[in-house]
């Protein structure tokens, strides 16, 4: 699994650090579009807040220091997304009489990162990280249904047992050693990129 480490954002400073920058891309895509598309940006959107972060970060990240002390280096990043994303909703509203989805407690005007988006961020990176569960060979594609039939799509157990031809323990413990398998590949890469650890 790709991680952010303190050598790839030393690396992507240089503007020709092309493999870098493929890898830090790599890295992040999948979890700014998610994130877009959770605040209710269109796929287009999504991808065009996409590339307006890449572009400023390929701006801002040669003069970017990271010292955990300081600062985290995800807290920089979704800031740059959760601003972008809401110059989209911005002007969606002027354009428009549309209700902008955002929570009770957030506005189009507080670009500051609240808990919600730390919630949306670490939500679009949970979804990543089991996409990419989901392509790894080593994971058994069976194992993988049940795991979605009964984790994520909340079917009973004891429906769920009939269905793939396994007792119902066997269910519970697929859910198990997949779901700590995701929280600890989640848990690395938000610790890896400076977030809070683990999932809710």
């Amino acid at each position: 699994m790709i991680t952010t480490d303190e050598s790839l954002l030393d690396r992507v400073k240089d503007v020709d650090a092309h493999d870098a920058w493929r890898v830090f891309y790599d890295l992040y895509w999948q979890p700014i579009i998610r994130y877009g598309r959770k605040l209710g940006l269109s796929a287009v959107q999504a991808e065009e807040v996409l590339q307006d972060t890449m572009v400023a970060l390929m701006h801002r990240l040669p003069e970017f220091e990271y010292d955990r002390g300081r600062g985290r280096f995800r807290n920089f990043l979704l800031t740059i997304v959760h601003r972008k994303a809401l110059g989209f909703l911005r002007r969606r509203a002027r354009e428009s009489a549309r209700e902008v989805p955002l929570t009770a407690t957030e506005s189009l005007a507080d670009e500051s990162i609240g808990p919600a988006a730390e919630d949306r961020w670490r939500q679009s990176i949970a979804a990543t990280v089991l996409a990419e569960l989901r392509a790894d060979p080593e994971i058994d594609p069976r194992l993988l249904a049940v795991f979605d039939a009964y984790a994520i799509r909340r079917r009973p157990a004891a429906e769920v047992a009939a269905e793939f031809g396994l007792k119902e323990n066997t269910v519970h413990q697929t859910k198990t050693r997949i779901l700590r398998r995701l929280r600890a590949a989640v848990h690395r890469r938000l610790r890896d990129s400076g977030g809070p650890d683990g999932l809710e």
